[in-house]
């Protein structure tokens, strides 16, 4: 081995994240952390304005079609151990440009996911008290409270691998255990029980009012699956692992979300469900009739608590995609590749606290200033961002997926069947982008009002500048490396090793 090779293998190894610290188990628990069906009953509204009876049928479709055209990931997952999460993909498909754009794409979504969670944990505390005690909260509270969101957030972001993942492991469980008790105590009480609202033949306007509550809503349930990803450097067997984490999590989640769905509808008379549709917390609606308003609220304050420290996951993904585009020297920047004494990129830690603190007061205070301070501002607020973060997501993730072909084309060692090849690596991207496109016409576009207009330009400003930046970065031969590259070839060699040992 050359000495400049032995100094990159040592760089390398010195700025390694904590092997072997997360199992399956905790694999399972931050992918059920990402898609957080502990708030199910709380953002089941809109199934049932699609669906009508049949709410619960978008949340299994939505989960059914997610598997499938998450389909090219998880074979990725099965290649390589790589922090970066999805550029991975698109940079072993496409190459170090359009792997840089994914990911920057990627960090700007996790800006938004975060300004989604400052904006969505204050207006469920203040929504709450409302309804339940006709009482607002003043404008500081409201804010406050999506400070103290971020701050949990990002501490939780910081702790060791494998701590991180205990702890999610015990409060994702208990909490899970509590609301699906809160689910069965109301289903079990309500006179209103029924087949009707299992049959997705009583969804208000048949199969299309179904399809189009999974398009615009049950889909984008499972987008945060893609937390599991940044941590498959740091689990005990992260290629057998992820991809069985992400199954298990998601299906988890899906049945959890389902339940909540069918206990909203079937509690209260069917001349309620407009009620319940038109509510931001559908739970408050219907539960009141079975459960005391102190409870209910009770149960609002651990599920936000619970999700703060959730939350932990998502914003270690996104410290840990500025780490790899620091490894990979694309960023460059010393203080935000270094690790901190947990072997957790710190730097990227504060950085991205600092710049989503700064987003969400710039649009809160915007958002105030135009509509007021009120209950339906709030609320606006926290789906308005939604909506900035969906656009973004849109537009990065399906360039990964068809990533897959192009790179098993050119590994012909990678045992992959034709029908195999080209069922998973172009059929399936191809269904995913017809349904990308479907959703966001129908989601998006369709329904350019302001102030969600205003967020959505904001996105496509966003996403025309990365453009700009990594076409300036590769005319100026600054993309910097290719780690994972690295490690599938790694992979690769020990793959091939193992198939030659006898047996």
């Amino acid at each position: 081995m050359s000495e400049s090779n032995k100094a990159g293998s040592t760089d390398r190894t010195s700025k390694e994240l904590n092997k072997k610290s997360i199992s399956l188990l905790g694999l399972v628990i931050i992918s059920m952390a990402g898609t957080l069906a502990i708030i199910g009953p709380m953002e089941v509204s809109s199934f049932v304005g699609s669906a009508g009876p049949a709410a619960m049928w978008p949340v299994i479709l939505g989960f059914l079609l997610f598997i499938i055209v998450s389909l090219p990931i998880f074979e990725y997952t099965k290649f390589t151990n790589f922090a970066g999460g999805y550029y991975g993909l698109a940079e072993l498909g496409f190459g170090k440009a359009v792997g840089k754009y994914t990911a920057l794409s990627n960090y700007t979504f996790y800006i938004f996911w975060q300004v989604t969670n400052f904006f969505a944990m204050s207006a469920i505390i203040v929504d709450s008290v409302y309804l339940l005690y006709n009482y607002m909260i003043p404008i500081w509270g409201w804010l406050l409270i999506g400070v103290a969101v971020l701050i949990l957030t990002n501490v939780m972001s910081s702790l060791h691998p494998k701590v991180l993942s205990r702890v999610l492991i015990y409060i994702t469980i208990a909490t899970t255990i509590l609301v699906l008790g809160f689910v069965f105590y109301v289903i079990l009480k309500s006179p209103y029980n029924s087949a009707y609202y299992v049959n997705p033949l009583n969804s208000y306007s048949g199969f299309t009012g179904i399809a189009k509550g999974t398009a615009i809503y049950g889909f984008f349930l499972f987008v945060g699956y893609g937390s599991t990803l940044f941590y498959s450097e740091e689990a005990k067997n992260g290629r057998k692992d992820v991809w069985k984490a992400i199954y298990i999590g998601l299906g988890i989640s899906a049945l959890v979300i389902a339940l909540s769905a069918y206990s909203v509808v079937a509690t209260v008379p069917s001349s309620k469900l407009g009620t319940i549709s038109s509510s931001t917390l559908p739970e408050l609606v219907s539960w009141i009739h079975y459960i005391p308003a102190s409870a209910l609220l009770i149960l609002s304050l651990i599920v936000v608590v619970i999700s703060m420290l959730s939350f932990g996951a998502g914003a270690g993904s996104q410290s840990r995609l500025m780490w790899s585009m620091a490894r990979d020297q694309f960023i460059d920047s010393v203080k935000l590749r270094k690790l901190s004494k947990n072997k957790t990129p710190y730097n990227a830690i504060i950085l991205q606290f600092i710049v989503v603190i700064i987003f969400a007061f710039s649009a809160g205070g915007a958002l105030v200033a135009i509509y007021g301070y009120s209950i339906s501002t709030i609320t606006i607020a926290w789906f308005a961002a939604g909506a900035g973060g969906t656009v973004v997501w849109y537009f990065h993730h399906f360039i990964p997926e068809f990533g897959l072909f192009p790179y098993i084309n050119k590994h012909k060692e990678l045992k992959y069947s034709f029908a195999r090849k080209w069922i998973i690596g172009i059929v399936v991207p191809l269904g995913g982008t017809a349904l990308f496109v479907y959703t966001f016409y129908l989601g998006i576009v369709s329904d350019l009002l302001e102030p969600y207009f205003s967020f959505m330009l904001i996105a496509v400003a966003a996403l025309l500048g990365i453009v700009a930046y990594v076409t300036y970065k590769a005319k100026t031969n600054k993309l910097g490396e290719s780690t994972v590259s690295y490690m599938a070839a790694e992979a690769e060699q020990v793959e091939l090793s193992n198939d030659d040992e006898p047996r």
